[in-house]
């Protein structure tokens, strides 16, 4: 299906489901787990965890936060390959040719690793467009914790490595611009769906630095695709040296923070770091801990260095986010393991359905070795899992020169009808690396959530014979995904929930077109272009009757629609009032209050200043009371919603009877004697009480004779 939608089932583990499928028999193998994966994930188990998810934030001595955790992939015996090209200098500084972006600051956050993703893919897009964005971590590293659907199995500050970066890139999540979603180290919440600005099809696994002075790999990419992400050991209080903003790590600790080089110099002096490495160079570091930290924010690292560039290194491309309508895919986690057949290759496959009438313009894939060749073959009505006698509509093969996720632009694009079964076949040859497939499946403590269906992955030794990887390893599915354009035109359609209130009235329109891929809103008739993203948000802020317009576009046109006088904002009122007037009672009697407003607000209840009651969302509201001692009282209702307040206030006035013809009582109503003797014959017959011509009713006057009994 079109979009982001991914698979479901039930969970299982790297080598055999924990309660899964798996076939003992199967010629397909599954890549040992990284060693350094399985000391971390060990040591996480001795924390003694209330729940399945990693929490640890990676806080050093000095205060500084760290967070890259390993893998569980091990690119350890993959092949190297290597760029090539003109001669390197001897000093290079992305800063001065003005190739990198600002310094941010992770704060406390275990989140390196997503700064240093997303400096690669700012600094390749000045670099390669003359473009400079800035990209939130904050939703990259939120929307990667457990919390969320898609999300691995770790806090929001907890780390995390290459790997999840891309995965959230490619599958389209991000990247987002920082402005919708601003860095928080303690946030652990982000808004899904928020516009994308790029589209990630490309991220190249750069080799690991094999020692001091295997540097031209990392310098040759940093001419070609501008800043690197790196990862080193960080100890900064004991080798670090301020003053010279220098870095020097000689042991075999394991890596633990994601940085990006952003250039070199060969004659950088030995002597500038304590302890004294063996020879001069360095390479110049942007970190992720605010400009107050090292030289605004960057520092050196000597060539010797025992850890910086050995476990990770990468870049990340990008295009523009109209290259592709729609991606097909069934790997939010991405790259989790990798398995093989016996000779090192292996044929991979997944199933899809054309969501619309569509266009197949490439395929993406990872691939785990240097220099991995790969054929791609595309099957419409596959009826034999992917394929079909009928043969390919495609057949594109190709060579990449690094391990990573890659994507084929197919050469002429496959035409797909709405409902069309289709399927993307990949043979992948490695040269040296055994193990081709890369899978996602439920590692615990990684990627529990992974689900995977029958019918949607396949694998086989020669690519004629297929089994449904579900029935060898369940809710385990093939890192392959399919791209795709529109061929239709879009159909315009929108509404807001809610139409009508008061000052400031806030209204959150939802899009509701059909093949749409960029929007124009003007939300208050102005004919000026108010927002560009899908669902926006308006507050009216002023009275007055607003059209609306929204226009779509695709590739293939545009629709809009204006909806005339759609937003009334106009001032709160109280439309109606009981009593209709200020009150006369005696003691004891019971008195209702109510109000009515033209719009749903909060109403108050106040007796002589005092707050009786309070409601919201109420658009009619009441106070009965019996009433009070003698006296005068004020009963007030107050209205208020957003900018606007109205009350409505009644004078009670509260008597007590006096039952005996007392011309000076100031307190009650005089009754005349006449009117005492018929209400005592009344009371004393069992008759009715008349209306009688006092201020009175038949209640009071049975109270009233109630009274003179008593006396």
């Amino acid at each position: 299906m079109a979009g982001s939608s991914f698979a479901a089932g039930t969970e299982g583990s790297a080598e055999i489901p924990a309660n899964g499928t798996f076939s003992p028999e199967a010629a397909l193998e599954t890549a040992p787990l990284n060693p350094e994966f399985v000391e971390y994930r060990n040591m996480m188990a001795l924390q003694s965890l209330s729940r399945d998810v990693v929490s640890s934030r990676g806080i050093y001595g000095d205060g500084y936060a760290a967070g890259l955790v390993p893998s569980p992939a091990d690119l350890s015996e993959t092949g190297r390959a290597l760029l090539s090209g003109p001669e390197i200098p001897e000093a290079y500084d992305l800063r001065e040719i003005e190739q990198v972006t600002s310094v941010k600051n992770q704060g406390r956050a275990g989140s390196c690793w997503a700064f240093a993703s997303l400096a690669s893919l700012e600094s390749w897009l000045l670099k390669a467009e003359g473009e400079t964005r800035d990209f939130s971590e904050n939703n990259m590293k939120n929307l990667l914790s457990y919390r969320y659907p898609e999300g691995f199995d770790l806090e929001h500050d907890a780390g995390g490595n290459r790997y999840m970066s891309t995965a959230y890139l490619a599958r389209w999540t991000g990247p987002v611009n920082e402005s919708d979603d601003l860095y928080n180290d303690l946030s652990d919440n982000s808004p899904q769906g928020l516009p994308v600005q790029k589209h990630v099809q490309e991220v190249l696994f750069l080799p690991e630095r094999s020692g001091p002075l295997d540097n031209e790999q990392l310098k040759r990419a940093l001419l070609n695709y501008g800043a690197v992400y790196s990862t080193m050991y960080a100890d900064t209080s004991n080798y670090y040296l301020a003053g010279n903003y220098s870095y020097y790590y000689p042991g075999i600790r394991s890596a633990n923070h994601a940085i990006t080089i952003v250039g070199w110099d060969d004659s950088f002096n030995m002597t500038c770091f304590s302890p004294q490495p063996p020879g001069n160079g360095a390479f110049i570091i942007k970190n992720s801990w605010g400009t107050g930290w090292g030289e605004a924010g960057y520092f050196y690292i000597s060539y010797y260095d025992t850890r910086l560039g050995y476990d990770e290194n990468a870049v990340f491309l990008s295009e523009t986010p109209s290259n592709y309508d729609y991606t097909y895919q069934y790997d939010p986690f991405g790259w989790v393991s990798q398995m093989r057949y016996e000779n090192g290759t292996a044929w991979g496959a997944n199933v899809f359905t054309a969501g619309g009438n569509e266009t197949l313009e490439a395929v993406s894939f990872y691939t785990t070795d240097s220099e991995t060749s790969y054929e791609v073959y595309v099957y419409k009505t596959p009826d034999s899992g992917p394929i079909n006698s009928a043969g390919p509509e495609i057949l594109e093969s190709g060579v990449f020169t690094f391990p990573g996720y890659h994507t084929h632009v197919l050469g002429p694009p496959i035409t797909l009808s709405s409902g069309q079964v289709f399927s993307v076949v990949i043979k992948f040859s490695n040269p040296e690396y055994s193990y081709p497939l890369a899978y996602e499946y439920p590692e615990p403590g990684w990627s529990s959530k992974a689900r995977a269906s029958a019918g949607q992955s396949y694998t086989s030794q020669d690519g004629e014979t297929w089994e449904d990887l579900t029935s060898l390893y369940s809710n385990a599915n093939l890192c392959i995904k399919a791209f795709s354009t529109t061929n239709e035109p879009p159909e315009v359609g929108f509404f807001g929930d809610v139409t009508a209130g008061v000052p400031p009235l806030t209204v959150r329109f939802t899009d509701l077109s059909e093949n749409a891929f960029s929007w124009e809103w003007d939300t208050d008739g102005d004919g000026i272009v108010d927002y560009t993203t899908r669902d926006p948000e308006h507050s009216y802020e002023l009275y007055g009757t607003y059209n609306v317009t929204l226009n779509v576009n695709n590739r293939n046109g545009e629709s809009a629609e204006t909806k005339t006088a759609y937003i009334s904002v106009e001032p709160l009122s109280i439309s109606g009032s009981l009593p209709a007037g200020d009150v006369e009672g005696f003691e004891d009697e019971e008195v209702e209050f109510s109000i009515s407003t033209n719009y749903p607000c909060t109403i108050s209840w106040d007796l002589d200043g005092a707050e009786i009651k309070s409601g919201t969302g109420l658009s009619v509201s009441s106070y009965t009371s019996s009433t009070p001692l003698p006296g005068v009282y004020n009963v007030t209702a107050t209205a208020e919603e957003g900018y606007e307040s109205r009350q409505e206030s009644w004078n009670w006035t509260v008597r007590d009877w006096n039952p005996w013809d007392n011309p000076g009582s100031t307190e009650g109503t005089n009754v005349t004697t006449e009117e005492l003797q018929e209400s005592v014959h009344c009371y004393l017959n069992g008759l009715e009480f008349p209306e009688s011509g006092a201020k009175s009713t038949d209640e009071r006057l049975g109270q009233l004779v109630k009274m003179w009994l008593e006396e």
